[in-house]
């Protein structure tokens, strides 16, 4: 697993080209520090900083070529064998000469049997096309700029943001429902108007003809396009366990260093933890609750799930320590610094130059503290609940015009009642017409702000639909929409500016795609949600992990509150501000109301929430432009 960069020129300009590839490289490097190259001519410019984690095998350290095709590839392969035996290729070559000798053989369309984690780039210096490829999930990241003049790829996006070429006008879509709460999800849009991802499962050619780029996008496979029936509910049982396991282990076969792996408490993590220690792997297992010497155990406490799994499987959790931060000794810090990025005394998030992501440095967080134990790799459960243990609800039944089992559900929730009838229809509209009807409603994040929006600039989207978010009940929706992607592309990059690489158990093509067909009632039996999944791993997994119902880190209910928390409030204000350029966004946010934000006094408890979503906002903005700035300081 590499990064990948380059780019296919519209003119023979070799100094252009010279000077962008060293750029993109500098950004590039954290995803690989094992090997460098990149080849050059006056049409297109290919580079990979090479990373080396699967088993004894060759390894790369060049440019791929093959007559007048040249390749970088960033491939983690985990059907090695079923891909040799169709190529007929010696058995030690690399996962990326691999790859590139079955496209070569195949096309690109048989991708949709590779089981890996990969994106890659094949200039054909005979047709002068370029083809950007990812895998199924969009586990392994690729951005692309492109316009008439040029196209830029990299695996890091502040790698294509670092071209003075490049424009990175940050989108007005994205401004906009960022602030007023709107989902943001999209499979290939970013936070920047012209910068993209290549789809996942796709792949996209570029050429010029008559100086004007040409492109033509195409999917190699699609989620849930064919339906997988069984005729009882033990075989759906049997068929999940077996991908899961098989998922499991097919990734610790693809590595022969040391494994660390997440452990939440929760049902996800739980079970890849438990099937990682069955299949004989030993592992250093980390949690992003608090140390429980810091901080006493409270009531159904995620710890003591924990502790549970670890008595029943004989190993040893790691947490965070709760005055844990990234300091300039951290991994992520010495990374940002080779880079020639001087480092300063802002919020990590601009000091460390990340993209406006959720959710980011407790990652970085449990990433070092894995990596300093010795793992090179990191198994998450991720991508759990977006499907294979999915959350089903009655709405979701009906929905999916499982209509004879929404109504036993809805019958079976008046077990003992009078008029047990009239009960049931009574409950059943209720789902169909209340809980329809605030699922299907346009989704709106609690940390929203739309007051800070210039009234002009909001006008623009009166009239767009807004959408839904699909997660509650229709998985295929709900990921086709790009609902796994701030999770990957935050493993991807924090991952690699700790110094390890995240595996994606349940995000393997063949296990998500046979969830989603299983028949949704199959999630939601008796009073147990989630059930085909618990059932599966009953035998496997504590009673107490199997009786969980709702993930909560109540952990987090004896922290103790910072008497002094405005004081640092007013700074990070002060700091968001500073970061933000007036000119710039003055016809997007409306002044006069974060004038007033910033003058405000210690606000209420009441209060407190609204002027703490205005900073969020408004530091997600920040964000966005920081990495403009910032990115473009050592080209």
């Amino acid at each position: 697993m590499s990064g990948i960069l380059g780019f296919l020129h519209n003119s023979s300009n070799e100094n252009f080209q010279n000077i962008n590839i060293k750029t993109m490289l500098l950004w590039n490097r954290v995803y690989g520090k094992d090997a460098e190259a990149f080849s050059t001519n006056t049409t297109y410019a290919l580079g990979c900083c090479y990373e080396y984690i699967s088993r004894e095998s060759e390894h790369s350290t060049t440019i791929l070529t093959k007559g007048k095709k040249y390749a970088a590839i960033d491939a983690l392969l985990f059907n090695r064998e079923e891909m040799l035996k169709k190529t007929n290729l010696n058995k030690t070559i690399s996962d990326e000469e691999l790859l590139f000798s079955y496209i070569d053989v195949f096309g690109f369309d048989a991708l949709k049997d590779v089981n890996g984690d990969f994106a890659g780039a094949i200039y054909d210096d005979n047709t002068k096309a370029l083809v950007l490829f990812r895998d199924h999930m969009g586990i392994r990241p690729l951005f692309y700029y492109a316009c008439d003049e040029f196209i830029a790829f990299s695996t890091d996006i502040r790698g294509i943001i670092s071209l003075q070429q490049v424009d990175a006008s940050i989108s007005e879509s994205w401004i906009y429902k960022t602030l007023a709460g709107y989902s943001t999800l999209s499979q290939c849009a970013t936070e920047y108007t012209h910068i993209f991802c290549v789809n996942p499962a796709s792949y996209i050619q570029f050429s010029y003809i008559d100086n004007k780029l040409v492109f033509e996008s195409h999917k190699y496979w699609e989620l849930g396009s064919k339906k997988i029936r069984f005729s009882s509910e033990a075989a759906y049982k049997d068929k999940l366990r077996e991908l899961i396991t098989d998922a499991v282990k097919i990734r610790l076969d693809a590595i022969s260093d040391q494994i660390g792996a997440e452990l939440s408490g929760g049902l996800d993590s739980g079970i890849i933890d438990i099937l990682i220690n069955r299949l004989g792997r030993k592992g250093i297992y980390f949690s992003w609750s608090p140390n429980p010497d810091e901080l006493p155990l409270a009531e159904n406490d995620e710890r003591l799930i924990i502790a549970d799994i670890c008595e029943q499987e004989n190993i040893r959790c790691l947490f965070r320590r709760i005055n844990s931060e990234l300091s300039n000794d951290s991994n992520i810090a010495r990374n940002i610094q080779d880079i020639g990025i001087c480092l300063t005394k802002e919020h990590p998030a601009f000091r460390y130059v990340l993209p406006p992501y959720i959710n980011t440095l407790p990652i970085c967080e449990g990433a070092q503290v894995l990596q300093r134990e010795g793992a090179k790799v990191v198994f998450t459960g991720h991508g759990g609940d977006e499907g294979v243990s999915h959350r089903c609800n009655p709405y979701e039944l009906f929905y999916h015009r499982e209509y004879y089992h929404f109504f036993r559900y809805m019958w079976s929730t008046t077990h003992g009642q009078k008029n047990r009838i009239g009960k049931a229809l009574k409950k059943s509209c209720r789902v169909l017409r209340e809980t329809g009807r605030n699922l299907k409603r346009p989704f709106l994040n609690p940390f929203h702000s739309p007051d800070l929006l210039n009234i002009d600039f909001t006008n623009k989207f009166r009239k767009e639909k807004m959408s839904a978010l699909h997660f509650a009940y229709d998985p295929k929706s709900y990921i086709n929409e790009g609902g796994s992607r701030n999770r990957l592309d935050n493993v991807a990059l924090l991952g690699s500016c700790s110094d390890v690489r995240y595996l994606i158990p349940y995000l393997d093509y063949r296990v998500i795609d046979f969830a989603i067909s299983i028949p949704r009632h199959l999630y939601l039996k008796g009073n147990k949600n989630r059930y085909i999944f618990r059932e599966a791993f009953k035998d496997l997994i504590p009673q107490s992990l199997y009786d969980l119902r709702t993930k909560e880190d109540n952990s987090d209910k004896n922290k103790k509150g910072n008497p002094d928390w405005f004081e640092e409030y007013k700074r990070r204000k002060a700091e968001v501000i500073s970061i933000l350029d007036r000119d710039y966004w003055n016809k997007y946010l409306d002044f006069d109301v974060i004038n007033t934000w910033m003058k405000e006094e210690k606000p209420s408890e009441e209060k407190r929430f609204e002027s703490e979503r205005k900073m969020y906002c408004l530091f997600i903005c920040a964000m966005a432009e920081n990495l403009v700035k910032k990115s473009r300081e050592i080209s």
